[in-house]
């Protein structure tokens, strides 16, 4: 941990340089940074408190920096940080985007644009499966695509193997909308090890879920593991996994693809889109051991960013993308 003090004389001068300078110096994971005024106040967002700071302008930004590429998020303070056996967890209240969770400093969602992410990864391939009844999901244990997936009256059963209870512990505390869904009846919730969940199967699963944060592109998942997940795919079965984007890396993205073909006989991306990702482009691919099923024409009312248009036109990529995988 360093801090760095930077004093300037003037409104023309901007310290924000000297900074960046220092942190790329150091090779910072992480970068807060926090100026004052003199004169000037502000008002924290709805649900922080803060103590009386005199004349101070409270400017703390979050900063996630992704091979070249970074996102920066202004927040008013951390509310939950834990190092636990696996990871850091913490969440922190942002000015613009609500509570955001990040997992060692990346960020996984945010309440104001998580929806995007988990309806993509849970409505595609629940309406892209003829009678979707038992689900698998793997990591997701905040409770955001279980959600989603209990929106579909076919769901029997949903498993959610989840390695890290901190990740849980986090999303009960600070986002119940989500992790209430783990209470409900057809769920089944393991804090365990995915691939030892795999490796001793009980029964075949109709969609196989990889919720796993990949905004770095460095996917912990080999050949192997794949292999295991059709193993207890039912026979007209579905996997879904969240890749690098192409606009991060398209090595990763491309390798992804490839790897995932020489198990599944159709492996297809498809796009989301929403700022808080990395270069604002989210990406997935859809695996089956079958051929690849059109999707049914049932959609729910209440979801806010897949509709009929939507679902068909995430599997329309754009040239650069295409070549990618061709």
């Amino acid at each position: 941990y360093a801090a760095l003090d930077v004093f300037t004389c003037g409104s023309d001068l901007d310290p924000t340089a000297i900074v960046q300078a220092v942190s790329e110096s150091l090779e910072a994971h992480r970068c807060d940074t926090q100026s004052i005024d003199r004169g000037d106040g502000s008002v924290p967002p709805s649900g922080v408190t803060s103590r009386p700071q005199g004349a101070m302008k409270r400017s703390v930004w979050f900063t996630n920096r992704q091979d070249n590429i970074a996102l920066s998020l202004r927040h008013a303070g951390v509310l939950f940080a834990e190092q636990s056996a696996y990871q850091k967890v913490e969440v922190v209240e942002s000015y613009g985007y609500g509570k955001i969770l990040l997992l060692d400093n990346q960020v996984a969602f945010t309440e104001r644009d998580e929806f995007v992410y988990h309806e993509m990864i849970s409505h595609v391939p629940a309406l892209r499966h003829p009678d979707p009844r038992r689900i698998l999901i793997i990591g997701g244990g905040d409770g955001g695509a279980c959600r989603e997936f209990l929106k579909h009256e076919s769901i029997e059963d949903i498993t959610v193997v989840e390695i890290d209870p901190t990740v849980t512990e986090a999303a009960r505390e600070h986002f119940p909308r989500m992790a209430t869904s783990l209470d409900d009846s057809r769920v089944t919730l393991i804090h365990g090890d995915g691939r030892a969940f795999l490796e001793s199967p009980s029964d075949a699963f109709d969609i196989v879920v990889v919720d796993s944060l990949d905004t770095a592109g460095e996917t912990p998942f080999d050949d192997r593991f794949f292999h295991l997940i059709k193993a207890v795919i039912s026979s007209d079965g579905l996997c879904v996994t969240q890749i690098c984007a192409p606009t991060l890396s398209p090595d990763r993205f491309s390798s992804s693809i490839t790897s995932q073909r020489s198990t599944f006989q159709s492996v297809v991306p498809y796009l989301a889109f929403l700022p808080t990702y990395s270069t604002g482009m989210l990406s997935f691919s859809l695996a089956s051991v079958g051929t690849r099923q059109q999707a049914r024409d049932v959609i729910l009312n209440d979801l806010r960013y897949l509709n009929s248009d939507v679902l068909n036109a995430a599997f329309a990529l754009p040239a650069f993308v295409q070549n990618l995988i061709e």
